[in-house]
């Protein structure tokens, strides 16, 4: 054991040591996602420039598409892109909270998550008012916020469902071991 650097700090112990670097796995894996996110506020990733990836790709599934069309399709994939986003960075988050204990959700848990996702909505389109060929727009942080909430509901149903299912699942292996 090592002897605290002051007489309010407890010693650093070996669980101490673990706690920490653990954690530090789980929310080195939400930084990395909040970076990407971060990236994909830049210019490159704009709607100007983001034609030159999108337009091919719906050009050779929909052949007959009118330009209107196109901007409709771009705008739909783009708003997908930040709700999908901010659901995976919702899920992160919930997961890095959680960091492998016991129960399979909280309301706590959960409520970060929300808290921590939407804040990063707010500063990313922040981000996106000081590059040039970006917009800021509230409506996407509200989408963001969307993808958020979406990704705590599942699961929260998801720990529901597997719940009910392991309650479940002992009644049943006892019957089918008691026809051997």
């Amino acid at each position: 054991m090592h002897a605290p650097l002051n007489d309010r700090q407890p010693p650093l112990t070996p669980h101490a040591v673990y706690h920490w670097f653990h954690a530090l796995g789980y929310w080195s894996v939400v930084a990395l996602w909040m970076a990407c996110i971060s990236a994909l506020s830049t210019d490159p990733f704009s709607a100007q420039n983001t034609h030159r990836y999108i337009d091919p790709v719906l050009r050779w599934l929909f052949p007959g598409l009118t330009p209107s069309g196109f901007v409709t399709a771009h705008t739909v994939i783009r708003k997908t892109a930040h709700f999908l986003e901010f659901f995976v960075l919702g899920a992160l988050i919930f997961w890095a909270t959680r960091r492998g204990r016991p129960p399979r959700w909280r309301w706590t848990w959960s409520m970060h998550a929300l808290a921590l996702s939407g804040t990063w909505a707010l500063l990313d389109e922040l981000h996106q008012a000081f590059v040039v060929s970006r917009t800021a727009s509230l409506w996407d942080s509200a989408i963001d916020a969307l993808g958020a909430a979406a990704s705590q509901c599942v699961i929260y149903f998801r720990s529901r469902f597997a719940g009910r299912k392991a309650a479940a699942r002992p009644d049943s292996l006892l019957d089918s071991n008691s026809g051997l």
